[in-house]
Parts: structure tokens; C-alpha cells; sequence
């Protein structure tokens, strides 16, 4: 039995997606953010702000003339982009880098910067021109080199305008978000892969634990034992516990087996010897009473001990290719008598079927069926025996119309000593069936129990299916 079947419905697979649509979504964000920092928007907005102020100040030399701009440099009133820290300590902003200047002659007449800028290598982009510049400002006689820059120089009459902003930073700033975005996008890629691939882990843990249990009830061995080949996670911690718990229940019930068992041999012999004795009383009706009272009791413990020995041993010694319809066949012959006595209706129907068996057993089990369905039925009625093949099995069923067991009871038929209420009153000591599932089991079979098989509103049927 596989406890999840479908992969997609388990929880793994939920979170997994959950995960995973998430990351997906952060992906795409990192995306839109690595595009937009690799994109020339920022600088774009740095050109037009160094032409804004600079069509500014062209427009009020134009206007009021060059005192005008001057007076306009002096009061940085077009040149706020220059911050506080630019004027404490004489160097650039890290933040901006922005300056202005006005010379006449080479000289410095306005301006923020204590040279005129020096253009060492010009850039041509898409939309603009960068420079590397080197500026020096007030009150610091080390010159400052600005590897990308924008600067526009602008004739106003005798004099000359510059204008400029550094855009390390904003260089700096594309290729972190690059970095960083490439980073986080496999590190995302990487976490969905983890996130399924410990979905497959997890299910496949759990099936396979599931797998074992069901083997378990369905073989009845307790020396199955899950597999355990990790020891990191919490279900190979699950797994030691269950190994651990089967060796408790394992040992348990050897135990009582091992109890009944031993009882069921050192009661066989007194049994013996006292039915022995039981021989020897000269009343014969008492005699074949008590007699018959020894055997039933000596058939009991025999039952449990050859059921035993079927369950621990699993001997296949006896084990052989067989026609399984000439044994069929033999049961139903040697029921055949027992049947007509009753006027009961004994019909078969065998396919030709060969499979590796231990025919005595195999027999054994159909005959300890066939004579139930014969004992429980009633006079006048019908009981049918039937040996096909399908695609994966071969069956064998047994169908009668006796007084059967309530739905409720086929749970507990294969139980040691369960009589079904409408059996109690018939001999027997509710070991048969408990034979003839070890049997079947010993042949990697099944025995399946169906309610009113011939659709008389009582019987049972009796189904061994056995794997080609």
C-alpha cells in the first residue's frame, strides 16, 4: 500500500509549490530591480538635472547678465545639489559630486571648485557624454578624480560656464544591484530546487514506510524491518523507533507463541496417554464418548502446533511445480459422497491451471474449506468450487449457501478460535481457517471472505488468490 499515491496532493508538494511560487515572485522583483538599475534611467536623471541648471543659468546671464550669475553662484542658490559635508571638508560629496564653476581668462570668477575642471578622456553614451575629471576643491589642495562624470560647458559671452555631477556612486550602485540580484536569483533557484527535492524525499520516505507496515499486515511477519539509510532527518529518527517497536512486538509475540505452543506440546502426550487409558472402559458408549472428547482435544493442540510451525518455519521444502486442478479435483471427489448424503448440489468448475505448491498443504487448505461449506449448509442446497487464472492471479473460490456469518464477523474469521454465533452450536474448535490463512500465506497468497456469494441472502464465500 503506497500512502500517497499521488504526489501533488501531499503536503510536501504543497509546500514545495508554496516555496516555490514565492521565490518565483522575488525572482521576478530582482528582475525588475536588476533592470531598472542596469538601465540608464538614474544617469539620464543626473544629465537632465545638470542641463536644467545649466539652461538656468544660460537663461539668467540672457536675462540680468553674468553679475546675475555670479551673484546666483555665490548664493548656491543653483548649486543646492553641493552638501554640507562638500563645504566642511573641502572635498566632493560620496553622495553627489556636484559642481559649478565660472572662469574668465582661466581664471576662477564663481564657483565650488578651486581649479576648472580638468577633462581627461571623454565617453560618448546612448543619450549623453561622460568624463573622467579631476577637480580640486576649496580649502583641499588634493585633486579629486571623478572617473565618470557628466559636465556640460557652456560660453557665456567672455566667460565660461561648467556644470558637472559625479556618477561613481550610481555606477557603483548598477553594479552592486547586478551582484546582489545575481546572488539572491540563485539562491532563490537553488531554494526551489531543495524545496522539491525534499518534497520527493519526505513522500518517498513515507511510502516506503508505509510499504513495510502493509507488507507486515498483510504477510503477518514481524521480521520486516524498514530500511534506514540517513540519519540527518527526523523520519530516519521516525524510522529507528518503528524498527525498534516491531523488534518489542516481535519479541512479544514469539513469546506467546512460544507459550502456547510449549502447551500444546506437553499437553499432547498426557493427552495421549489418557486417551489410551480412556480405551480400556468397558462401557462402550462412555468409552467412545470420552474417547472422542481425547481426539478432539489431541486435534486441537495439533492444529495449533502445525499452525505454529507454518507461521515461524516458512519450511517450502515440499514445495513443486503442480497441476492445481488434479488436487481441486481430488477434494471435490473426496467430498462428493459427504455431499450426495445431504442431497447437497457439489458443482465445479476447474481450469487448467500449473503453479509451484506444496500439495499437501494446498490440499489441505480446499479440503478444510470444501467441508466447512459442506457442514454449515442445509440440506437440498448448493455449494460450487471454482479454479480460474486473470491477467495476475490464480483463484480458487469456494461458494456456499449454509448459514454463512454476518457481515460484521468476516473480520475475525481468520482469528484462532473464533466461531461465528451461527456456528457454535456444530462441531469444531475455530481453528480451521486460522490453518488454512498460514497455509495460503506460507504460498505468498490471500484469502479474501465474501458475504452471500450466490445471492441467496445467506452463505459464504471462501477466495485464495495466488500471484502467477
Amino acid at each position: 500500500m503506497i500512502a500517497i499515491r499521488d504526489f501533488t496532493r501531499s503536503s510536501s508538494f504543497r509546500v514545495g509549490v508554496l516555496l516555490t511560487t514565492l521565490a518565483c515572485i522575488a525572482i521576478v522583483l530582482i528582475v525588475y530591480f536588476w533592470r531598472l538599475t542596469s538601465s540608464d534611467l538614474f544617469i539620464s536623471e543626473s544629465n537632465a538635472a545638470v542641463n536644467a541648471k545649466t539652461n538656468a543659468l544660460v537663461t539668467l546671464y540672457e536675462s540680468l547678465g553674468i553679475e546675475a550669475v555670479r551673484t546666483a553662484i555665490a548664493s548656491n542658490s543653483l548649486t543646492s545639489g553641493v552638501t554640507a559635508s562638500d563645504t566642511a571638508h573641502g572635498q566632493p560629496s560620496d553622495n553627489t559630486r556636484s559642481f559649478v564653476v565660472l572662469s574668465k581668462d582661466n581664471q576662477i570668477v564663481a564657483g565650488n571648485l578651486s581649479s576648472i575642471p580638468l577633462v581627461l578622456e571623454r565617453h560618448t553614451g546612448a543619450s549623453f557624454d561622460t568624463a573622467e575629471i579631476v577637480i580640486t576643491r576649496p580649502g583641499n589642495a588634493a585633486r579629486k578624480t571623478l572617473h565618470q562624470a557628466l559636465m556640460r560647458e557652456e560660453a557665456l559671452g567672455d566667460y565660461t560656464l561648467y556644470v558637472g555631477r559625479g556618477i561613481d556612486d550610481l555606477y557603483s550602485a548598477q553594479w552592486f544591484g547586478k551582484t546582489f540580484s545575481w546572488i539572491i536569483v540563485v539562491l532563490l533557484c537553488t531554494l526551489s530546487i531543495l524545496s522539491f527535492a525534499i518534497a520527493v524525499y519526505v513522500v518517498n520516505r513515507i511510502n516506503r514506510m508505509s510499504q513495510t507496515a502493509d507488507k507486515i499486515i498483510k504477510t503477518g511477519s514481524l521480521q520486516e524491518r524498514l530500511q534506514i539509510d540517513s540519519n540527518w532527518d527526523d523520519l530516519s529518527s521516525l524510522s529507528i523507533v518503528f524498527n525498534q517497536m516491531l523488534d518489542t512486538i516481535e519479541s512479544s509475540v514469539n513469546n506467546i507463541k512460544s507459550v502456547t505452543d510449549s502447551i500444546a506440546h506437553d499437553l499432547r502426550t498426557p493427552l495421549s496417554r489418557l486417551r489410551n487409558t480412556l480405551e480400556k472402559i468397558e462401557d462402550d458408549e462412555l468409552r467412545t464418548d470420552t474417547t472422542q472428547e481425547a481426539d478432539n482435544l489431541l486435534n486441537m493442540f495439533n492444529s495449533l502446533l502445525r499452525i505454529s510451525g507454518l507461521e515461524t518455519t516458512n519450511k517450502k521444502e515440499g514445495f513443486c511445480t503442480t497441476d492445481v486442478r488434479a488436487i481441486v479435483e481430488d477434494v471435490v471427489d473426496l467430498y462428493h459422497p459427504l455431499a450426495e448424503e445431504r442431497n447437497i448440489h457439489l458443482s465445479s468448475s476447474l481450469a487448467p491451471v500449473t503453479m509451484t505448491v506444496d500439495p499437501n498443504l494446498l490440499f489441505q487448505a480446499v479440503a478444510n474449506v470444501l467441508d466447512n461449506a459442506i457442514k454449515y449448509s442445509h440440506d437440498d442446497s448448493e455449494v460450487t468450487v471454482e479454479l480460474c487464472q486473470t491477467p495476475h492471479h490464480f483463484v480458487i473460490s469456494v461458494f456456499d449457501e449454509g448459514v454463512g456469518v454476518g457481515e460484521n464477523e468476516i473480520i475475525n474469521l481468520e482469528r484462532r478460535f473464533y466461531r461465528a454465533d451461527g456456528s457454535r452450536t456444530s462441531k469444531g474448535n475455530g481453528l480451521g481457517l486460522s490453518l488454512v490463512s498460514a497455509i495460503v500465506r506460507l504460498h505468498e497468497g490471500k484469502t479474501w471472505f465474501v458475504h452471500d456469494p450466490l445471492m441467496k441472502g445467506h452463505g459464504l464465500g471462501v477466495v485464495f488468490t495466488f500471484k502467477r
